[in-house]
């Protein structure tokens, strides 16, 4: 917590005010928004392409264009909504040129928290949860990855999701019912037998 009262009252502030701020070339507030939410895209652009390299490009595209955008924002919808809309468009880009998903989790810190684990001990199971975490994901269809990530990382609604990936609330929830049905079978059984591949 920082001692400086003004960047104190800047962290209580409204994304949206920061915003305003922003637009008007106020690169404090830019950084009050970027502490605010740079770990959580972090963590979805990670959990969605397992480098760490593409997903720092990404946290740095997705907040370069935030800030490039903040003169002509208009808070028609939720700060996260907007912000998790360039971030996914950003991890698309680099899966339409992407090899292979990797699945090595080892260099991940603290975006783990996102997907605890209530039977890690030691620091050895945790690397073994993340590999098993990665692993899972990885033999999920990308459009219901997206949809849990979305959901459980940007914390965005199915409404927000389902205006951000063109379908139906309904096929969201779908998506990410399957998703999670199949992580917990590939978690609880040590497998990963996929589901069916189907992204509706």
């Amino acid at each position: 917590m920082t001692n400086n009262p003004a960047e104190r009252q800047a962290e209580l502030e409204s994304d949206d005010s920061l915003m305003a701020r922003i637009g008007k070339g106020d690169r404090n507030a830019f950084e009050t928004l970027y502490r605010r939410w740079s770990r959580r895209v972090m963590a979805y652009a990670y959990r969605s392409l397992s480098d760490r390299a593409e997903s720092e490009d990404v946290v740095q595209e997705t907040f370069l264009s935030v800030f490039r955008s903040a003169s002509r924002y208009s808070p028609r919808e939720r700060f996260g909504a907007f912000l998790f809309r360039i971030a996914g468009n950003a991890v698309r880009s680099r899966w339409r040129k992407k090899r292979p998903l990797p699945v090595d989790c080892s260099g991940e810190e603290e975006e783990d928290n996102f997907f605890p684990s209530k039977t890690i001990e030691t620091e050895w199971s945790l690397f073994e949860e993340r590999e098993r975490i990665g692993a899972a994901l990885a033999t999920l269809p990308e459009a219901q990855r997206n949809a849990l990530l979305l959901a459980v990382i940007g914390g965005l609604s199915y409404r927000e999701i389902a205006l951000e990936e063109g379908v139906s609330e309904d096929a969201v929830a779908a998506r990410i019912c399957r998703a999670r049905k199949a992580l917990r079978k590939a978690l609880s059984e040590g497998g990963f037998e996929e589901e069916a591949t189907t992204d509706e």
